[in-house]
Parts: C-alpha cells; structure tokens; sequence
C-alpha cells in the first residue's frame, strides 16, 4: 500500500509536469481589466505601459489612455482570455514556493472556523497570521503563523522557504509546534508542481523524521482547476493523497478537496 501510494503520487507528479508551461503571451497586446480608483472596471487590449501611464483599446471606447495614479489595480488575462489564478501561493493547506507581491494578500476560511490573513511584506517575503473560532470563544484560542521567503532562482522555476508555527493561548500556553520546510515549484501559476520536504518539531524537540510534500495545480476551464496535496513520511509509515477542484473568480477562490481516509474539505480564499 505504502509503494502504491508513493507510485500514485509521483504518477500525479509526472501529470503535472507536463502540464507545467510558462505565459508565452508579451505584455503587449494581453487583455486586461483595468479597475480604477473611483470603482469602474474598463476591459481592453493591452497597447502600452509605462511607469506613469498605461493604454489599452477598448472594444466601446476605442484607444484609452490612463494615468498610473487614477488606477487601482490591472488584472492581466492569460492567452485565452481567463481570469489568472488569483490565490497562486498555495493550494488547500499546502504552500507552493511563489509569494506574494507586496501589498497583496488573501482572507481564507476553512470550514467556516479557521480564518488566516496572508500577506506579502515584500516580493519575497510572505506572513500568515490565523486563529481558530471555537477555540476563541473558549478562552483559549489555536493560533497560527507561517513566514516563506521565496524567489525565482531560473524560467518557471521557483525556490522558497517556510516555518510555521502553531500554539495555544491561555491555560493551554505550555503547547506549541510547527514545520521547517523548503519548496521547490515548477511551472507557471496556472500549471504547476511543488515538491517540499522538511521537519516537524513540538515543544522544542525536533521529529526525527522528516516529510515529503507533493502539491499541484492544473487549469482545466476558465473556471476551474485541479488541486492537489499530498504528504509522504520519510520513515515510510504513512502517507496522505488528496485531490479535489478550485473554483476561480476574480478574487475570489473555492476549494473542495477529499483527502484519503477523511471527509471532504472546502475553503474560500478572498483576495484582499
């Protein structure tokens, strides 16, 4: 059972590996949606853009010219026209090795009980802070935090890593684990594989051993895209598959993922 679930996993990876591709299309002449900072939305073909000013030409409105300063943000279309991935930084618990830019984050619930806030400090670096509802309301919260320095080390290839940390407040204090790990992403944002690999500690004392993560996603639609993470202890003695669909929107995702032997997850991600 064990080599089986080790051979399905690197099957799934093979998968996504020939999925993986890089955006071929040049800044020049991508859709786009431009949202500026009185609230409207202008959708157009990409002519240029400069530090100052950027110019798209719309089919209602012909060539437009915009400054810099009057626009909120610009969502940049892929190839076929789809909405990007907007939650590429990881896939239901597992992370892949991109970041945030800076300034951008996401709000993510899962299972309408635990609530995590990411965000990007910089390019590279990226903080999560969390905390559990139930446990809240009981006087002793499980709180949660996770920092991932990660940069692009060549063409669709990205290098990451990530310690996170899990405790519990109040009378409960004495407890407190997390994970070491380093993330190697291959692909584009929209096609990808991560394989990762580190350690748990609690307590302070450190598990010898250690655990192998294998993660990906796959566009399937402009609305969907296969997930999946999976966790394989180096000892051997057990291992977790999952595989599940990402629902996209704009800003918004939706995860329903079964992972082995458990009950099916669902999460929503809402970018910030």
């Amino acid at each position: 059972m064990k080599q089986l679930t080790l051979a399905l996993c690197l099957l799934m990876a093979t998968v996504f590996s020939l999925h993986a591709q890089e955006d071929v299309t040049t800044d020049t002449g991508k859709k786009v949606i431009i949202y500026l900072e009185d609230k409207s939305e202008i959708a157009g073909e990409l002519v240029s853009e400069n530090e100052t000013t950027i110019v798209i030409r719309s089919t209602s409105l012909g060539l437009v010219t915009f400054q810099k300063a009057e626009v909120k943000r610009i969502l940049y279309l892929d190839e076929r026209g789809r909405i990007p991935n907007p939650n590429p930084t990881r896939y239901f618990i597992g992370q892949s090795a991109y970041t945030h830019e800076r300034g951008e984050g996401y709000y993510q619930n899962i299972y309408g009980l635990f609530n995590l806030v990411s965000y990007g400090l910089t390019d590279r670096l990226s903080v999560i802070g969390g905390v559990e509802l139930t446990s809240l309301f009981n006087g002793s919260p499980i709180l949660f935090a996770n920092a991932k320095y990660g940069a692009p080390v060549a063409p669709n290839l990205n290098l990451a890593a990530s310690v996170s940390y899990i405790t519990v407040a109040g009378s409960l204090a004495d407890f407190n684990a997390g994970t070491v790990n380093g993330l190697l992403t291959y692909g584009s944002k929209e096609h990808n594989i991560t394989v990762g690999t580190g350690y748990a500690f609690a307590n302070g004392e450190i598990d010898s051993s250690g655990i192998i993560t294998l993660g990906g996603i796959t566009r399937l639609t402009n609305r969907l895209a296969f997930v999946t993470e999976n966790y394989i202890l180096t000892s051997g003695e057990d291992a977790i598959i999952s595989g599940g669909l990402r629902y996209i929107a704009k800003k918004l995702t939706i995860d329903v993922m079964y992972f082995e032997g458990g009950l099916p997850a669902i999460d929503i991600v809402i970018k910030l």
